[in-house]
């Protein structure tokens, strides 16, 4: 059933307080709020519960897997509860069963993308009463900003509206970047809740600042218009000058999320040109870079590019830098080629 009508807060507290529910599912165009409640409800079943991941393409393929997960016990009798995401419409009889089976102690945590009105999953799941969906719309930027401020109180850090409002702006909205620039804050201030430090902007835009030779933003622009030739000379030019792989990866994710926030809008109705020259964030002379772009992705495009980054991330950490670098300038030019053919 739907549960358009509950407060984000009581959505995620119904994973402990609402044992009739079997299904949790958080979807909608703000992925990275849908991946955020996804972690809250995960933290509200405590640190010793066992989390048990499934992958939604497996379900095509056993649809009594999803039910039978719900259904087993612990070897030690932990709590348990299943994390699945949603890569498209998929893996409906396996939610089906779950939804039917005679019992299913384990609650499912599932997310997925911008699921519309038309879709089975999401008709399947609003039409049961043994399960509850979130849709999680793009925040306006006071709603986004709001919740900086709340991220900033957690990690003891006092910051003013403005400079909120700029950490919003500069993470495009999107909330686990907007969490990753607030924990280097906390870091850098060595601040914690009991000992709050007042930030000032200064601050930020230091830690946030690239310098002249580091500057990404024209490997960037060639990745997501998809110009595939002059790729090659941005990536040769960033080898050169040594820019770490990981700092690229965080700037593509910074701007996928910022095109998602503007695709978002110009789906509702807004004129790209118009929208773009408002958003105080994009450099008067990068606004036709960023308007092109936007007409190289759609929603749900941006939607999986932005969960594909986060991934990429973690691989180019986990191979150190120089096979690290590899990785991203492979991932980058299949990135740059699927733009490529969007044009």
């Amino acid at each position: 059933m739907s549960g358009g009508k509950l407060r984000e807060g009581d959505f995620v507290a119904a994973i402990t307080n609402r044992p009739d529910i079997r299904l949790f599912l958080i979807f909608g165009q703000d992925e990275s709020a849908a991946a955020a409640m996804a972690t809250a409800m995960a933290a509200q079943m405590g640190p010793e519960a066992e989390a048990v991941d499934v992958d939604s393409a497996k379900l095509r393929g056993d649809p009594a897997l999803l039910a039978d997960e719900a259904a087993s016990t612990s070897l030690f009798g932990d709590i348990r509860y299943i994390r699945l995401n949603f890569a498209r419409d998929e893996g409906l009889d396996a939610v089906e069963n779950l939804l039917s089976a005679e019992q299913a102690g384990n609650p499912v945590i599932a997310t997925a993308g911008n699921l519309t009105k038309g879709s089975k999953l999401r008709r399947l799941v609003e039409g049961s009463p043994r399960a509850l969906t979130y849709i999680c719309y793009p925040p306006s930027e006071a709603e986004a900003t709001d919740h900086v401020l709340g991220l900033a109180r957690s990690a003891g850090l006092k910051l003013d509206r403005a400079l909120a409002a700029q950490i919003a702006r500069y993470t495009g909205q999107d909330r686990r970047l907007a969490a990753s620039e607030v924990e280097k804050l906390a870091l850098y201030h060595d601040a914690s809740p009991e000992r709050p430090v007042l930030v000032e902007a200064a601050a930020f835009t230091a830690l946030a600042a690239e310098t002249s030779e580091e500057d990404v933003n024209a490997l960037i622009n060639r990745v997501m218009a998809g110009e595939v030739r002059a790729l090659g000379r941005q990536l040769a030019e960033a080898r050169a000058v040594g820019v770490d792989a990981v700092r690229i990866t965080r700037a593509m994710q910074r701007r996928a999320a910022l095109l998602a926030g503007l695709r978002a809008k110009v789906d509702a109705g807004a004129a790209p040109g118009a929208l773009i020259r408002a958003t105080k964030s994009i450099f008067w002379k990068e606004q036709g870079e960023h308007e092109a772009q936007l007409k190289c992705w759609t929603s749900p495009r941006l939607a999986g590019l932005m969960g594909h980054l986060i991934e990429v991330e973690q691989k180019v950490m986990a191979l150190g830098a120089d096979l690290g670098s590899v990785l991203l300038e492979e991932e980058l030019a299949r990135i740059a080629r699927s733009a490529a053919r969007a044009r």
